[in-house]
């Protein structure tokens, strides 16, 4: 009686022990490996969002859920979660700079500015602010925008951030470490602006001129069909055309990134007897995509955890292939052999898992907005978001292929834990870049961030391969893929293990 009582005690005692014994067993390269060579193949096109390949890899997502048994997201269409998004092409576009009652400059699309437009047909004139980098850190007690009201005015920015140039100094290490990647830098010198009233944003490069290619696609710009989200036009304009706009204002670009670099000066002020009239004229039409969404219903329906990735990619350009094997075959097929071991397992999870593989990730995270944007009150409460994108490769530096990188959201230090514990688990340990992803948008978690949902994303680093047509399956790297899919699998069990205490 006493051993039956002290086996009992022993029992109750592990239960959190237990369950993550229980074990969804963690996937092989024979879980992943296949799917990844088939969505990376010549066959899928490149998976571009409105081309042919999206929708025969759509098609073929949908049926490894089926094989896997997933239950369909919508009863009415199945997998599929269908939706439009717009593609608009610019038409015309003009840009005048006016300098007080008399003179006006004419600057050319083809040399000397380049535009990305909004979704709508806008024409504007207003005042010019120079705002220096165009950034707002109050922390490093760096504020651009301090003493400057910006609203409905056209605020110019420079390129990077202070001491951008100078790897070497200290404003570089402190700015760095916020703004690691150069196209999240300029959202969010974006957003900042949208956030501080301005009607459009140009950018302008302090030593050397933006290099303009003038293809069609630099002029085509994509949106939900009925977009929720505001934004405003961005304009890059040349060294020459800056040159015009700051005559009579006594600005030298080069000495205030100097002084930037130095001593953290900002040099923020309003262009005298100068305004700036654009306008921009768009050509639309829309376009059928959808997501592809399975999951596994919890005991508790009233929650979700979500595990993503992108399926879309470049599709064909210029008659080459983008077949984007890392970019993001590697995420989606992590996703799906995510899906099939906790499938296989046959334990009903505590809460839903929802496996999702987003359309349009390449044209601006339109797919995973769009799930957001559609989620109602009688929702289940999204609980996590975990977000795969780019998880095969390695950047040069790099060397022994042991670099991942996860973002999570200041306030959630309990992520941060729960995956250093689960890379310690591993037989050879990866490097942890564990960073902040608030005011960033580099993929799919940005959509869910902006609705406060906690979030894990996983990236393995920038190659030479990143956008090209060399992104093929033959140069990813197995091992890799299964140990970041170890380390995914192990955090989600802890997850919602420690849910439960």
């Amino acid at each position: 009686m006493v051993l039956r009582k002290l086996l009992l005690l022993a029992l109750l005692s592990s239960k959190s022990v237990l369950f993550s014994q229980t074990v969804v067993s963690n996937p092989s390269k024979s879980d992943f490996s296949p799917t990844l060579s088939f969505l990376a193949s010549d066959w899928m096109q490149g998976r571009g969002t409105t081309q042919k390949g999206a929708f025969m890899a759509s098609e073929y997502i949908a049926s490894m859920m089926g094989l896997y048994q997933l239950a369909p997201y919508d009863t009415v269409s199945g997998y599929y979660q269908n939706f439009k998004i717009a593609e608009h092409r610019v038409e015309k576009v003009t840009f005048e700079i006016k300098k007080g009652a008399k003179e006006t400059f004419s600057l050319s699309p083809e040399t000397d500015f380049q535009v990305t437009p909004t979704a709508q047909s806008i024409q504007k004139e207003a005042q010019v602010v120079f705002a220096g980098y165009g950034l707002s850190l109050p922390k490093e007690k760096y504020d651009d925008y301090k003493n400057q009201n910006v609203k409905d005015k056209i605020v110019i920015v420079l390129k990077g951030f202070p001491g951008h140039q100078d790897s070497t100094s200290a404003s570089y290490q402190k700015f760095k470490k916020y703004y690691p990647e150069a196209d999240n830098l300029n959202e969010i010198k974006l957003q900042t602006a949208i956030n501080k009233g301005a009607i459009a944003l140009i950018f302008v490069d302090g030593k050397n001129d933006f290099q303009f290619k003038n293809k069609k696609e630099d002029v085509i710009f994509h949106s939900l069909e009925n977009p929720t989200v505001s934004s405003i036009p961005v304009f890059k304009i040349s060294k020459s055309a800056a040159d015009i706009l700051f005559t009579g204002n006594s600005i030298s670009l080069e000495g205030i990134e100097k002084k930037a670099a130095q001593k953290l000066t900002v040099a923020s002020t309003l262009l005298k007897n100068t305004k700036i009239n654009f306008s921009v004229d768009l050509q639309s039409k829309t376009f059928a995509v959808r997501n592809v969404i399975g999951m596994i219903p919890g005991k508790d329906s009233s929650k979700t955890i979500i595990v993503g990735a992108h399926y879309d990619h470049l599709g064909i350009k210029n008659d080459s292939i983008f077949n984007g094997a890392d970019d993001n075959a590697s995420g989606t097929s992590g996703m799906l052999a995510l899906a099939k071991k906790w499938s296989e397992s046959n334990l009903k999870p505590e809460y839903n898992i929802l496996f999702a593989a987003w359309t349009a990730e390449e044209m601006g995270l339109l797919g995973s907005e769009y799930f957001v944007q559609n989620l109602n009150l009688k929702d289940p409460k999204i609980l996590l978001c975990i977000n795969m994108d780019m998880i095969s490769r390695s950047a040069p530096e790099d060397t022994k292929h042991r670099f991942l990188s996860i973002g999570t959201e200041k306030e959630t230090e309990y992520l941060k834990k729960i995956v250093s514990e689960s890379n310690a688990k591993l037989q050879n340990p990866f490097t942890l870049d564990l960073w902040e992803t608030n005011g960033h948008s580099g993929s799919d978690y940005a959509s869910f961030t902006v609705k406060g949902t906690p979030v894990l994303t996983f990236f393995s680093g920038f190659h030479e391969d990143y956008h090209t047509p060399g992104d093929i399956a033959s140069k990813v790297d197995l091992d890799k893929i299964q140990d970041v899919l170890f380390i995914v699998n192990h955090s989600l069990l802890k997850f919602i293990e420690n849910q439960q205490n």
